[in-house]
């Protein structure tokens, strides 16, 4: 239980950091051409998801016991994790507004 409370924390710190770092790059104005770019503007939420796991060293997968043998390999899979995790995130905020009425 405590795993996906902060795994729901997580995606929703993934979207505050994802909205200061697209505010950083529109300051410097390399937000429009990382946009552009194929793969990177594409998949832009996962690649700052990574980025966010490793900075803060984040590790929710290892409350389901999930061990990797490099640390970057834990930190794409975290970070890959905490991106799912935003759909679920926004349905829980959703069912809360509502009054937890589904």
């Amino acid at each position: 239980m405590y795993t996906l409370g902060y795994l729901l924390l997580a995606a929703a710190l993934l979207g505050a950091v994802t909205t200061v770092v697209d505010s950083v790059l529109g300051t410097i104005q390399l937000s429009a051409i990382i946009k552009k770019l194929p793969i990177i503007g594409a998949n832009w939420g996962l690649i700052v998801a990574v980025a966010m796991c490793w900075f803060l060293e984040m590790a929710p997968a290892s409350g389901w016991g999930m061990t990797f043998s490099d640390d970057w390999m834990t930190y794409v899979a975290n970070g890959a994790i905490v991106a799912g995790m935003i759909p679920l995130k926004d349905a829980v905020i959703s069912m809360v507004g509502k009054g937890l009425r589904a």
